[in-house]
């Protein structure tokens, strides 16, 4: 899947590919590994897709996820964030899915919202999403990522999208890398 390393990750995804599902995937990884996550988004996941990928979780690393919802803007959220930072290290994790609206260009206001969390989490990996968008030109459709120039300097840019509406294969573009991985009831494999 997707190797953190030392870097953090700005995942750009086609609507409909499992961008979600493929940060649920993630930070169920990290919960089984005994690491804490905090899980920040505009729309809180859907519970049963959330209990399909979490399923095998016990209860003591279920105790190690926060949710937080983003009411209104990234930089209130971000407020919030800081009551939890003070028990989260460099080996966990924050997520930040659909850190802007899905439609539409980013708004200034959570590009720097998003470039202060990376700032002031800099011993935390950091993963935050949003939906691409696509040009489609020469025959080709071209995916861009939200943010632009702003958001790849702070966080490396890796791309999911599907090969095709009927099956369940995405491709995973990280670089001039890229690898199919397949979207499961129980997530991203």
């Amino acid at each position: 899947m997707i190797n953190l390393g030392d870097r953090n990750i700005h995942l750009s995804y086609e609507q409909g590919s499992g961008g979600t599902s493929l940060c649920l995937t993630i930070a169920k990884n990290y919960l089984k590994n005994g690491k804490k996550v905090i899980w920040l988004s505009k729309y809180l996941p859907d519970r049963e897709r959330t209990a399909q990928i979490f399923w095998e979780l016990k209860s003591k690393e279920l105790e190690k996820i926060t949710f937080i919802q983003i009411e209104n803007n990234l930089e209130e959220a971000s407020k919030v964030l800081n009551y939890f930072s003070l028990k989260i290290d460099y080996e966990d994790i924050i997520i930040i899915d659909d850190w802007c609206a899905k439609d539409g260009r980013a708004k200034k206001k959570d590009i720097e919202a998003l470039k202060n969390i990376v700032l002031n989490y800099k011993n935390t990996k950091i993963l935050a999403s949003s939906a691409s968008y696509s040009n489609a030109g020469n025959n080709m459709q071209i995916w861009g990522s939200k943010g632009g120039s702003e958001v790849n300097d702070i966080l490396d840019t890796i791309f999911l999208y599907r090969i095709s509406k009927m099956n369940n294969v995405r491709i995973l573009k990280d670089g001039a890398d890229s690898k199919r991985i397949m979207l499961l009831e129980t997530g991203f494999e």
